[in-house]
């Protein structure tokens, strides 16, 4: 790897940056987003692989930090990104979302939704045409699962769900102490060392 690359993952490592998100949310994102087969579709920060490789068939493609494929690198046009974006990072990353496409899914925490990010999204053609309020247990309080779309002429009806339950850790399906206690974000407390 590259000194250009190394420095770049070691000045953006954040502890924040690096939480999976669990199967069943990324599998409802994915339904959220309707894709068909002749649809490009990029998964900005593929991480551990729940985006990518559970996405139906489509023309796909991702980036990911620690494989050299820096998202603020990529310059295609697709027609959907979906995934977890690093919230440190989230001003940049969502103005570089805006220039690759005129969809996205992504999953804002409850501190990241702010007056200012929307107002920017919506001053730049997206409109909100799918919403949904879920909990993860080791999450930081509530999260958003939304879909933008900018350009569309068609009426749009917000689909606004809520979830019924609440995510509990994804490795052993129970509420642990996952992020908490010493635990780390992506570590189960059920899980022995």
């Amino acid at each position: 790897m590259s000194n250009k690359i190394c420095n770049s993952i070691k000045s953006r490592k954040n502890a924040n940056d690096v939480i999976y998100t669990p199967l069943p949310v990324a599998k409802l994102m994915i339904e959220m987003c309707e894709i068909t087969p002749k649809m490009s579709v990029l998964d900005p920060s593929k991480g551990g692989g729940v985006f990518y490789d559970n996405l139906p068939e489509c023309n796909k493609d991702y980036c990911e930090i620690t494989e050299n494929k820096d998202f603020f690198d990529y310059n295609q046009k697709v027609d959907l990104i979906i995934g977890n974006p690093p919230y440190s990072l989230w001003n940049k990353w969502i103005e570089h979302t805006m220039k690759l496409t005129d969809k996205f899914c992504y999953i804002f925490g409850m501190f990241n939704f702010t007056d200012k990010r929307m107002r920017d999204i919506l001053d730049n053609g997206f409109v909100i045409t799918k919403f949904h309020l879920l909990s993860i247990d080791w999450w930081f309080g509530r999260s958003f699962i939304i879909v933008f779309e900018r350009n569309n002429t068609h009426t749009i009806k917000c689909d606004m769900t809520v979830s019924k339950q609440t995510y509990c850790c994804d490795i052993c399906n129970k509420k642990c102490k996952r992020g908490l206690k010493g635990f780390g974000m992506n570590e189960c407390s059920n899980i022995k060392k």
